[in-house]
């Protein structure tokens, strides 16, 4: 799909380098990880190209903060179509864990909650939310009460 892109992009008449760089955007593109690195090597050419221009750049804070980062959240599970919110996997004590968001009430999970590193994620995913159920909702089961806040 990238080559399509590239050889349409010399078709149109882009400048050779404009057309590889977006050809490894698309490329890239396709894996929701890469979307870090293209917009870091977006925001640094725009700022580049605009102190070519003598646009005095002052803050590249955008770029600097993007480029700081090491974990990016991407939504394909539905979020935004279904409006829920689950977490399907864990990273801890170097080991992604699963937890089954299929299940209705009480989720198959796979690791032992009587770990303390998963005791203390539990803790910081409680702390670090203002979120509670909906209380038209108590009989309902968990999976599908809805809450009031943000998680």
């Amino acid at each position: 799909m990238g080559v399509l892109f590239f050889m349409l992009s010399i078709l149109l008449g882009y400048f050779w380098i404009d057309a590889i760089l977006f050809t490894i955007g698309i490329i890239v593109a396709c894996v929701p990880e890469g979307m870090l690195a293209i917009v870091t090597i977006a925001l640094s050419i725009t700022a580049k190209r605009m102190s070519s221009k003598n646009c005095l750049v002052k803050n590249l804070e955008a770029v600097e903060t993007l480029g700081a980062t090491s974990v990016l959240i991407v939504d394909k599970t539905g979020t935004v179509t279904s409006g829920k919110m689950t977490v399907a996997h864990l990273w801890f004590d170097n080991r992604i864990e699963e937890i089954d968001t299929a299940a209705i009430q009480d989720p198959a999970i796979s690791f032992d909650t009587g770990n303390i590193t998963w005791k203390n994620l539990a803790r910081v995913g409680i702390l670090c939310n203002n979120a509670e159920f909906d209380p038209n909702t108590a009989g309902h089961p968990v999976m599908l009460r809805k809450t009031i806040g943000d998680p």
